[in-house]
């Protein structure tokens, strides 16, 4: 799908600005344009940034199912760039597009290595595999490889996201158990196996987990398992990752301003620090045209606000933003 010359030009006039400014326009409940023109496709990922550019991972849904996966760059969030498919069905492995498929990536960069690795849940059409990949290559725009598949630990695993603590150590958490209970995965160092596995909210049949950690407390937002329908997001937080979370507060309106979350980015300049929910609003009319929603949250005292802003400014620079 692509946009009028029109459309192209306005891009084009915002990437001058927001240079010349710092400040960006975030648009949600529309579709975005990357530079091409043709319309963004990067569903359940996530972000990375580096030496100040922010790389876009996710789902290419362009066909609805078998999805490849998709990269994209940007200075300032607002235009993105086109790096190409980086894990691609039939061409990265042969079983991608036939009798597995590729749901929320998630990229990472291991400073031990100097590789980026990403973990997804990798499924069957039934959703009977019940597995993980991991993919890594030696440059964030690829080519990725296959390190390996299959269930982490022997243990059935869905639903994903993955977590990098401030020392530096890798977790991946997902579904487990037929989404009975969270699997928290401590990787190695190179990130690409798991080590151990602590169940965390045991018969809550929780998804969609996103953990960030500000100063001494971690926060973690989920939803409940009600397919591509969205649902109340809620709120845990523990002064540890493998035990002591609290019970599930909710936050937002009662579904999540219709989307699903995909992560939570941070932003820090200085002393300053900016956080960003990053989510999906499914089906908006359909898979293809999922929306990207990123809207600002604030993490304070083991409390969430979880505002909807549909229109702000964003400045990457100094991680501020305004209406």
């Amino acid at each position: 799908m692509k946009t009028p010359h029109i459309l192209l030009l306005l891009l084009v006039l915002c990437q001058t600005v927001t240079a010349q400014t710092g400040w960006s326009q975030i648009r949600n409940g529309q579709p975005w344009y990357d530079t091409q023109g043709n319309v963004v496709q990067a569903h359940g990922g996530n972000f990375l940034i580096e030496d100040g550019t922010v790389y876009m991972v996710g789902e290419d849904r362009t066909h609805s199912w078998y999805p490849d996966v998709n990269l994209y760059h940007s200075r300032d969030m607002q235009v993105w760039e086109y790096d190409g498919k980086i894990i691609q069905n039939g061409v990265t492995t042969p079983e991608l597009g036939t009798t597995r498929m590729i749901e929320r990536p998630k990229l990472m960069h291991c400073p031990k290595t100097g590789r980026y690795v990403i973990w997804c849940h990798y499924e069957a059409s039934d959703y009977s595999a019940s597995e993980v990949a991991v993919f890594s290559s030696a440059s964030v725009t690829g080519p990725y490889r296959l390190e390996w598949s299959g269930r982490p630990l022997g243990i059935k695993s869905r639903d994903c996201n993955v977590f990098v603590d401030d020392d530096g150590t890798a977790y991946f958490i997902s579904t487990i158990q037929e989404n009975q209970h969270l699997g928290l995965f401590r990787l190695s160092d190179d990130y690409l196996r798991p080590l151990e596995c602590t169940v965390l909210m045991r018969g809550l049949r929780r998804e969609a987990p996103a953990i960030v950690r500000v100063d001494s407390l971690y926060y973690m937002l989920s939803s409940a398992c009600t397919g591509w329908d969205p649902n109340q997001c809620m709120l845990s937080v523990s002064r540890s990752l493998t035990q002591g979370w609290s019970p599930l507060t909710p936050v937002g309106d009662r579904i999540a301003y219709d989307t699903q979350a995909s992560g939570i980015l941070t932003l820090r300049r200085g002393k300053r620090t900016l956080h960003l929910y990053v989510g999906d609003r499914w089906k908006d009319p359909d898979l293809p045209q999922s929306k990207i929603i990123i809207t600002p949250i604030t993490l304070r005292d083991g409390r969430c606000h979880f505002p909807y802003m549909k229109t702000y400014r964003l400045n990457l620079r100094k991680a501020l933003v305004k209406p």
